[in-house]
């Protein structure tokens, strides 16, 4: 049905994907210690790695990696590190066949009132009489060509970090890490909005939309939007990661407590390096261009274990707000921009010595996720696959061990 593009809403004939590439590699890495048990080190080590790749569809690519482990007293100890990494294409990104499909979004050319000036419609063929009389998708989807790409090469990411990792007692762990990733040679879409947004700004890109003889990007299949994948993009990734954890005892067991989270600085994505304009941050937002990232997220955990035949533990999972960047989705300008909560209950039975049985309840109180429109939801009016879809779930599994 796929192949037949039978699907309501498909928008075209979905091909199979058929391909495949080949790669020779060697690597070898070290761990070199420089200072050891003298004044102001502990401990300071030295690691080094390098891996070659030869791909068949592209050639050969270096990854290396340098970092730094210094530890000058027991309860502290310093790390810093740069990584080259390289992501090569996958068999999808190289060999899918270029066909029509759908994006969601807002055609900003189309309407009563079009956001772009009649000469900057001008410069994708709207013509003065089409100006102002093109009609919006009324399910906010659009055509676009979007397919594979052979000649496709690796994506290159630097990636600086530096932390610490502090012990101010034995069973209490404390580490704070910052990091940097600049990914170059994205393989990525341009996307549909920001071909159109650049179009319509800076007049470029243009030849990649395609309009029927009416205007329209929706209307029959004459219509449509060329976005399919290439090496072009930039990503400017920053943040902070926090950890947390403690053991204590008592009430007859062991209390252990910890924290991992992430505050996010920089989302940058930059479609088109040779245009800085065309850059965009998804810190904090959401948008069709943007997947939520919030500010901070975490999760938190408490456990008692009766060092017995029990144990149980109560998570909390936090996601800070994000706010909708656009106009025409009035769901999500309602709905987003809200902190999400869910706390997660859960118990562990040990029998036969051997075996174990868990059962728990997540989103005990039901938190329902944040609703979307159309030209935002991954599945169910909502971003499934990062805010729970199903509200309460209770779960129980049980292992056996021979």
């Amino acid at each position: 049905v796929f192949q037949d593009g039978s699907l309501l809403g498909q928008g075209g004939p979905t091909p199979g994907v058929s391909g495949s590439y080949t790669v020779l590699e060697f690597f070898a890495e070290g761990n070199i210690p420089l200072l050891s048990n003298v004044t102001g080190a502990q401990a300071l080590n030295l690691d080094l790695a390098y891996r070659y790749s030869d791909y068949s569809t592209s050639g050969g690519v270096s990854t290396y990696r340098a970092g730094f482990n210094w530890q000058p007293i027991d309860l502290l100890n310093v790390r810093v590190g740069y990584n080259r990494a390289v992501r090569a294409p996958n068999v999808s990104e190289l060999f899918s066949n270029q066909s029509l499909g759908l994006w969601s979004g807002v055609d900003p050319f189309a309407g009563d009132i079009p956001v772009y000036t009649q000469a900057q419609c001008a410069n994708q063929g709207v013509s003065a009489d089409q100006y102002g009389n093109i009609t919006p998708s009324p399910a906010g989807q659009y055509n676009g060509i979007f397919g594979g790409n052979p000649l496709l090469d690796p994506e290159k990411a630097d990636t600086w970090t530096a932390g610490v990792v502090i012990n101010p007692m034995d069973t209490m762990t404390i580490s704070v890490d910052y990091w940097n990733i600049k990914i170059e040679d994205t393989i990525s879409n341009i996307g549909a909005t920001t071909i159109l947004e650049q179009c319509g700004l800076n007049g470029v890109l243009c030849d990649q939309v395609v309009r029927n003889a009416g205007g329209s990007l929706w209307q029959g299949t004459q219509g449509y939007v060329v976005d399919t994948t290439l090496n072009i993009g930039e990503n400017q990734w920053e943040g902070i990661d926090l950890a947390f954890a403690w053991s204590i005892d008592g009430w007859g067991g062991t209390w252990n407590t910890n924290l991992i989270g992430t505050y996010m600085m920089t989302k940058e994505v930059t479609p088109l390096p040779a245009s800085p304009e065309s850059s965009y941050d998804c810190t904090g937002v959401i948008s069709t261009r943007c997947y939520p990232t919030p500010d901070w997220r975490h999760t938190a955990s408490v456990q008692y274990d009766s060092n017995e035949w029990w144990s149980t533990t109560l998570r909390w999972r936090y996601f800070k707000g994000v706010d909708y960047d656009g106009s025409t989705d009035t769901i999500a300008e309602k709905n987003m921009g809200k902190d999400q909560n869910y706390v997660d209950l859960s118990a562990r039975f040990i029998f036969l010595e051997n075996h174990d049985l868990t059962i728990g309840v997540n989103n005990i109180f039901d938190k329902e996720p944040p609703m979307v429109g159309g030209t935002l939801t991954t599945n169910a009016n909502t971003i499934a696959g990062f805010y729970d879809t199903l509200g309460r779930y209770l779960f129980a599994n049980a292992t056996f061990r021979f």
